[in-house]
């Protein structure tokens, strides 16, 4: 990959909804940014193999295997990796609080930043209940998605091969939907309502494949976003601070830019 010599040096990362084991996985640029991390503390925050897609059909190029490998190559020389599952990779749950040789499995986790703020991690999917998802047209949406997602990754094999860059069409579309912007409106809005109610300083999820690092007043919200869409992943810098990083293979001045600092 273009950005071999980048380094990420982080105390801890977030990364999730990578869906290996489908054609929608970008897992070369996943690849790319393990073998650059240097971190003591590595969540898989969810539909990291996306075990629901794989009991009707199994993609799973070497590629996808070599992820797997990274992340115990990773385990093996001292980081701290912690998967909590998702929806996708849901029948990983019943693991939960045992440690299966490299990797801790935990339902959810209260990560403590270096500046002592105390975060929930979690995939997020618990959230769906109170927004009421499930009916028939939001499974109709999913199903959509989906596809069109599938389609992005054949069409930009073939743009890769020609020399083009990437185009993005299953996030173009999501994004001008109403309905899905209210979606991960309401989302938002109740996963801050739900860690305050707590007595939290902030989350950590994934889940919706939406980006972002906010405040909403006494509550920071982090999304690491996702490896389908976006190539991104949350990182707590040495000094506690949270950033996104972008690591687009195909897109070359967004290669290993670390956006730290957004919130402290």
């Amino acid at each position: 990959m273009q950005n071999a010599e980048a380094r990420v040096q982080a105390e801890a990362v977030w990364l999730s909804d990578s869906h290996l084991g489908t054609r929608g996985c970008r897992a070369r640029q996943l690849l790319d940014f393990l073998r650059s991390l240097e971190t003591r503390r590595l969540y898989l925050v969810g539909d990291i193999l996306d075990l629901e897609a794989m009991r009707s059909t199994v993609y799973w190029p070497p590629v996808h295997g070599e992820v797997l490998h990274e992340i115990m190559r990773l385990s093996r020389q001292g980081t701290r990796v912690i998967y909590i599952p998702g929806n996708h990779d849901a029948e990983l749950r019943l693991f939960d609080g045992t440690d299966h040789r490299l990797i801790e499995f935990r339902r959810r986790h209260i990560h403590e930043t270096r500046c002592g703020r105390r975060l929930l991690v979690t995939h997020g999917d618990e959230f769906d209940r109170d927004l009421r998802v499930g009916s028939m047209k939001e499974r109709l949406g999913s199903a959509a998605y989906r596809w069109l997602v599938d389609m992005d990754a054949g069409v930009n094999r073939v743009r890769h091969r020609l020399g083009y860059r990437p185009v993005r069409m299953a996030s173009a579309i999501k994004m001008r939907v109403n309905a899905a912007l209210d979606y991960i409106h309401r989302y938002e809005n109740t996963a801050i309502d739900y860690v305050r109610a707590q007595g939290l300083d902030g989350i950590v999820c994934g889940h919706i494949h939406r980006p972002a690092v906010r405040r909403a007043g006494d509550v920071i919200y982090c999304n690491d976003g996702d490896w389908v869409e976006h190539c991104t992943a949350l990182v707590e810098n040495r000094e506690g601070r949270l950033g996104l990083v972008s690591w687009d293979g195909e897109a070359e001045p967004e290669l290993g830019q670390v956006e730290l600092g957004a919130v402290a």
